[in-house]
């Protein structure tokens, strides 16, 4: 199938009707219409429905299908091309990588941070997401890299590179309203009646372990993302409950401990989609990984 009917194929959903894509494409009309029949004998389906009038089209779910398979194929294209370009201006590339929020920081300053000083001219496309979001990107073509602190959807699809546990610590005001002792871990028992704020990504996880241990915390908040969630700590408003790497650096205001329950952890994963070859950056980017982690 040629590719410039997948790219009019979109221009026509787009714009809502055929006379509508004619226009925006300078192309005539019945030669778009003629390109919806090719396809339609080539799936051997009917992908648009003309209604009244003839001035607006409307998908089949075929057509919902083809729709969101052809923006797939445009966008491999583009990434092809500038692969294509990259390659013969010397290594350079975009690396392109889904996220969970709560892992985007640690991520870019143990890893993207050097490799982006090792390889200068690699340039980086980070999509903070949920894991819901990561699969669609990643399955869609429009990341190759997914760090993930939750089981993806379709995760038979995927391969993980890489898995670490990820404990659950708590932060708050060195001169904090609510805690007040030297002790260098938490136990779970010292947030019974505490204000907690909470990410989104640990959230279900952290009350699910109290719910099961009888233990009622006061869910100040819950946030999208670590960041938020942190700020209530700062404020000396609450205690920030988040997932969270030793080696992460701790402001002079805050104290961080681990809490002491071994149910209390993610699961950081690497991953990439089964049986898809990579781009040069992203396997170099891997090999660096590897190296250092």
């Amino acid at each position: 199938m040629d590719i410039e009917y997948y790219r009019n194929f979109i221009a026509i959903v787009e714009a809502g009707s055929i006379l509508g894509a004619s226009k925006r494409l300078s192309i005539a009309q019945p030669a778009l219409s003629n390109q919806i029949k090719v396809m339609q004998r080539y799936f051997d389906t009917q992908l648009i429905i003309a209604k009244r009038g003839g001035h607006r089209i409307e998908l089949t779910d075929a057509g919902k299908v083809l729709l969101k398979q052809a923006k797939a194929i445009i966008k491999n294209e583009q990434n092809a091309i500038k692969e294509i370009a990259d390659c013969n201006s010397g290594f350079s590339g975009t690396l392109r990588v889904s996220l969970s929020p709560s892992t985007s920081i640690w991520f870019i300053r143990r890893y993207l941070t050097k490799f982006a000083r090792k390889y200068p001219k690699v340039n980086f496309e980070l999509h903070e997401v949920p894991p819901a979001i990561q699969a669609e990107q990643m399955l869609s073509g429009k990341t190759e890299l997914c760090v993930a602190t939750a089981p993806l959807e379709q995760s038979f699809r995927f391969e993980t590179i890489y898995s670490r546990k990820e404990r659950l610590v708590a932060y708050y005001h060195k001169n904090s309203l609510f805690l007040h002792d030297n002790k260098p871990n938490m136990l779970l028992d010292d947030l019974d009646g505490r204000p907690v704020c909470l990410s989104q990504g640990c959230a279900n996880l952290f009350l699910a372990v109290c719910a099961d241990s009888r233990i009622r915390p006061q869910v100040l908040s819950i946030s999208t993302t670590k960041l938020s969630a942190m700020v209530w700590a700062k404020e000396n408003a609450g205690i920030s409950i988040v997932p969270a790497e030793m080696e992460e650096s701790v402001e002079d205001n805050l104290v961080r401990k681990v809490i002491m329950d071994e149910r209390l952890y993610l699961e950081k994963t690497l991953s990439i989609v089964k049986n898809r070859p990579l781009s040069s950056v992203a396997e170099t980017f891997l090999s660096y990984f590897n190296k250092e982690c």
